[in-house]
């Protein structure tokens, strides 16, 4: 990947997560207001649409491709790490870093972050469903 590339995919990471960010302070602002069966619709497009479909592109799509110099095992484990760091609470991120390491040798394998993406849809309409 050349330098202009790298720099392009690295902006498009980080615009990716911050309108993720800035989408998910804008909801929280007005779910309040919504009546319950209103906000758990909500919830369950972000969690089980909107958040497997951003995650699989930023720490999958970008960062991991990014991350390839330095090894495909060594680009795997960064990009399990800062999935993992951006959940919340020890138990939340060790389970995230275990997902982080599937889903990770999953697009590694394949080469696509498509599996991943509905792998991660499957695990997140579960945790949804029992939660």
């Amino acid at each position: 990947m050349e330098r202009n590339e790298k720099t392009r995919a690295l902006l498009a990471a980080f615009g990716c997560a911050l309108a993720y960010l800035l989408a998910g302070k804008a909801l929280t602002a007005v779910l309040p207001q919504v009546p319950e069966e209103a906000a758990r619709m909500w919830a369950f497009v972000h969690r089980c649409a909107a958040a497997p479909i951003v995650e699989e592109l930023v720490f999958r799509g970008i960062i991991q491709q990014l991350a390839r110099p330095l090894g495909e095992r060594q680009a795997v484990a960064l990009q399990a790490v800062l999935f993992a760091v951006q959940h919340r609470g020890p138990a939340g991120m060790a389970y995230a870093l275990v997902c982080g390491l599937v889903l990770g040798t999953l697009r590694s394998r394949t080469g696509s972050v498509w599996p991943g993406m509905l792998l991660h849809t499957l695990n997140n309409l579960l945790v949804f469903a029992a939660g």
